[in-house]
């Protein structure tokens, strides 16, 4: 196995790994033959068949929040070619691009820099710093680069009820982001588990007068036009208050998990889920399941309060489980002296989001993305994350390129 050198090598390919690539070619900060990105499924690709596979119609985040630079650029690329109406108007704030429209305009942004041409087909399975650089472990060739940012999502991490951890591969039960669901090959009968956005997307998308679909929802929809409160969206005391906590602590990790609205729906998604339910098109159950039993090519699934009925297929939109269990960052805590905190979250220098030394000083490996919630707070996940992760790093990436940052002590 070889092993390629470059300046910087982003992990993951999606909207993170993009908008960063984006950045530091824009800045100048690298030339295209001294960055790579890692990502195995293609840009972007991973995030596209999510947003397929759960039905989702238009963004929750407005137009100006996508992986090019200029936040108007997404507006223009609509404007001339005649497409300003996928940008869809909402209840409140600006209007939210449509899925095609949002995909097509960060294809554009792909061609326009040119980035396939630095993405390195393959998986990252360990990460390893050394005294003038980083070390990537990969399925293809090794990489070694002068510093490294884990651009990484929750990876497929998902959230599975107590009973569906026994069911049996083949069996029609699946969560809506396997690989395996297609949600064009549903049956007639469909049960979808989850009360959030992800269960209401993909119920509105898939009913229709020929299907029967029942949504199995054990608490009330909650409806909130953005993932958190405004005051989130940009730095302010809100997130000094955050990073004032002690870092990688079960506080700060609690203050995220408190003001992220997980498991709520913006009012359109809401609006269409209660119209295919007024239709007839939908079911609701406010249930809770107890049991699954597979057989026969479908699925017997009986409630807690003694209800039974029968599904062609059944499946979870029941959310993520932890961003930290990635089989990276395992790897990462379990063969390196970088530091990790609650739930085995890394800790990050705030004015940075460098990984932190065992001795408190900022590695040459940055993350980006939800992994980084607790410094960049609740919108981290978001491209919002993205664009505050590249104003902290810019400098320091720049710094570690060129050389003016002395190497670390093997």
């Amino acid at each position: 196995m070889t092993v390629s050198r470059t300046d910087v090598a982003i992990v993951g390919g999606g909207v993170h790994g993009v908008h960063l690539a984006v950045r530091l070619l824009e800045a100048g900060v690298v030339s295209h033959d001294r960055l790579r990105i890692v990502e195995p499924d293609g840009l972007l690709a991973a995030f596209h068949e999510k947003c397929r596979q759960c039905g989702m119609v238009e963004f929750r985040s407005p137009f100006v929040h996508h992986v090019g630079v200029d936040p108007f650029s997404l507006r223009e690329f609509a404007d001339e070619r005649g497409r300003l109406d996928e940008l869809v108007a909402c209840q409140v704030g600006a209007k939210r691009p449509t899925v095609p429209l949002f995909f097509d305009h960060a294809r554009d942004v792909v061609d326009r820099y040119d980035l396939e041409s630095v993405v390195l087909e393959a998986r990252v399975l360990g990460v390893t710093e050394r005294a003038d650089g980083v070390d990537l472990e990969t399925t293809d060739d090794d990489l070694s680069a002068r510093a490294c940012v884990l651009a990484i999502g929750h990876g497929r991490s998902y959230t599975r009820p107590e009973w569906a951890l026994d069911i049996q591969p083949g069996a029609p039960v699946a969560h809506v982001w396997d690989e395996r669901f297609d949600p064009e090959d549903v049956g007639d009968r469909v049960g979808i588990v989850g009360g959030g956005i992800t269960a209401a997307q993909l119920t509105a998308s898939l009913a229709r007068p020929s299907r029967e679909v029942t949504v199995v929802a054990r608490s009330p929809f909650r409806v909130a036009t953005l993932e958190a409160g405004r005051e989130w969206m940009h730095v302010s005391r809100t997130l000094e208050g955050l990073q004032s906590l002690p870092p990688t602590s079960r506080k700060r990790q609690q203050v995220v998990t408190e003001v992220r609205r997980d498991g709520t729906m913006p009012p359109e998604v809401f609006s269409r889920l209660r119209r295919a339910i007024d239709r007839g098109w939908a079911t609701l159950e406010r249930n809770e399941i107890s049991t699954v039993t597979p057989g026969g090519g479908t699925v017997v699934v009986t409630c807690q309060d003694g209800a039974a009925t029968w599904f062609d297929d059944l499946v979870l939109a029941t959310g993520f489980d932890s961003p930290y269990n990635a089989p990276l960052l395992e790897r990462i805590r379990e063969e390196t002296d970088l530091q990790t905190g609650y739930r085995g979250g890394p800790a990050l220098e705030d004015g940075t989001v460098r990984w932190l030394r065992a001795d408190g000083t900022p590695s040459r490996v940055a993350v980006s993305g939800i992994v980084a919630q607790g410094t960049l707070g609740p919108f981290a996940r978001n491209i919002l994350g993205a664009r505050r992760a590249w104003d902290l790093l810019v400098d320091e990436l720049e710094a570690l390129v060129s050389g003016s940052e002395p190497a670390c002590q093997p």
